[in-house]
């Protein structure tokens, strides 16, 4: 009888772990194949080259990574929770950070909706906070994925750039909602 073939969720559980301890070379083929006690050919039946099994075990781990950041605050402290979350989040995993490239922004999708959510409650319109967002994400993971990379941790350089992201969405959003409000105000009556 023909050995089953493994299931992809035990062969990224098992990458996780071989990340966890040997960093990156634990996602050889060789190595996570041994592992597995399955033949590279399994392994690459089941999830594809290795661009392919680096970007699932990247999203893996983004599916069991809780972000917790403050939202019972202003929108200004929610954005600053979330932006540091996220980084703490990758600080923590230096093994993952090392495989992320930019490819790898959707896999917070997740955490990006709640946020927009808290930016709609404060009265953001949903385009303002939507690209709001996909600023606050790019500029958290390129800045955290490099000083991870360069073994360099900067949170201060990172703190002063998201004290003036904020700063830039306070002036855009008094901007967007000054215009809003003026379109009211100035709009004439149906029926005129």
């Amino acid at each position: 009888m023909a050995k089953p073939l493994l299931g992809v969720d035990a062969i990224y559980d098992e990458a996780l772990r071989a990340l966890a301890t040997d960093g990156p070379a634990g996602l050889a083929a060789r190595s996570l194949s041994a592992r597995l006690r399955c033949s590279t050919k399994t392994l690459y039946r089941q999830v594809g080259n290795r661009e392919e099994l680096v970007r699932g075990v990247v999203s893996r781990a983004f599916a069991s990574i809780e972000l917790d950041f403050s939202t019972d605050t202003s929108w200004q402290d929610s954005v600053r929770s979330w932006c540091q979350a996220l980084r703490s989040a990758l600080v923590q995993r230096p093994g993952l950070t090392s495989l992320m490239t930019i490819a790898d922004s959707d896999v917070v999708i997740t955490y990006v909706t709640r946020l927009i959510r808290v930016l709609k409650q404060y009265g953001f319109p949903e385009k303002e906070a939507v690209d709001t967002c996909n600023v606050l994400v790019h500029v958290a993971l390129s800045l955290t994925v490099t000083d991870m990379a360069v073994h360099e941790d900067k949170p201060e350089i990172f703190d002063t750039t998201i004290d003036w992201l904020i700063q830039g969405m306070e002036h855009s959003h008094m901007e967007i909602s000054s215009a809003t409000s003026h379109r009211r105000r100035t709009r004439p009556a149906r029926g005129q």
